[in-house]
């Protein structure tokens, strides 16, 4: 391919473009994120979510309708972060018929897109434990949550024991015992086993397998009656901790807000007749409102 023109930059951008998004598009096959976040988009500088305390159960009606308040919970502020990477291509590379090279390089700035993203998604449950990453309620994503800004009382989704059918069984009966701001029961039902490449293979013996792991009489499985499933993210870099989700409260309360879709075009800037920069861009945050959906394990 040999472009002489001088303005080849120009003429290559559109190809470039699609051999980016060609390969993201590909690599975004095996994304975690639209599993493990409610992806939405946003219009706004920030997005916020504002927790809503719980209402109580219905009292007999005697005549009278008895109104209920809820209490304000914890704001949640997503501020939206900018990401961008470039990529040069020569004209030497052009003169000599090494298109190759330079599709190989955009190809490279895709996935540094895709590996920024998943990172930072992975990111949440890789500092599930650690008090240096906290959510709206000044506490890390598993640990002892107070119940609302008013209400100290404490409620925890942290534990330290290594993954096991017994294990996934009695986390499960931990979160059905959740209970909401005002203390009622508010049961979160654990159906999404999400864990490291490390714990795959013992993840999918809890899941999947017909009768229940590690004995001998064909004892039925109850995890797998209970429909749970096994999401394995490369990029979860602890390989002993693993996390139970409810995905129906996942979905609530996990966003991931993309503010700018991913972009890729010439950056106008260097020696057009010798070099042509592209460069691609992309705005996004993430993150999480309220802790009940997930119960973790952070094992030694």
């Amino acid at each position: 391919m040999t472009l002489i023109s001088e303005n080849w930059g120009e003429l290559l951008e559109p190809t470039l473009r699609k051999v980016y998004f060609d390969h993201y598009n590909q690599l975004a096959q095996e994304s975690r994120i639209p599993t493990l976040f409610n992806v939405g988009s946003s219009s706004k500088a920030a997005e916020h979510d504002l927790g809503v305390g719980a209402f109580s159960a219905w009292g007999e009606y005697k005549g009278t309708i008895e109104y209920d308040d809820n209490s304000k919970g914890f704001e949640t502020i997503y501020t939206h972060k900018q990401f961008a990477r470039g990529v040069s291509a020569e004209r030497k590379l052009i003169d000599d018929d090494m298109y190759g090279v330079i599709q190989r390089r955009t190809e490279g700035l895709a996935y540094g897109a895709y590996l920024k993203r998943e990172q930072d998604g992975a990111s949440m449950y890789n500092n599930a434990f650690s008090s240096a990453v906290v959510g709206a309620d000044g506490v890390e994503l598993c640990g002892a949550h107070p119940a609302s800004p008013s209400n100290p009382t404490t409620q925890s989704n942290a534990g330290s024991t290594a993954i096991s059918y017994d294990a996934v069984v009695a986390t499960q009966l931990l979160m059905r015992g959740f209970k909401n701001d005002r203390g009622d029961l508010a049961p979160s039902h654990g159906n999404l086993l999400v864990v490291p490449p490390a714990l795959q293979e013992e993840a999918w013996t809890i899941t999947d397998t017909i009768g229940k792991p590690g004995t001998a009489n064909h004892d039925g499985n109850y995890v797998q009656s209970q429909g749970m499933s096994t999401v394995v993210w490369d990029y979860l870099t602890d390989t002993n901790n693993w996390f139970l989700i409810d995905s129906r409260l996942l979905k609530m309360y996990v966003n991931w807000f993309d503010r700018v879709p991913m972009e890729f075009e010439n950056d106008k800037t260097g020696d057009y007749n010798l070099i042509n920069n592209y460069r691609g861009y992309m705005r996004y945050s993430f993150g999480w409102s309220d802790w009940r959906w997930v119960y973790g394990h952070e094992v030694a």
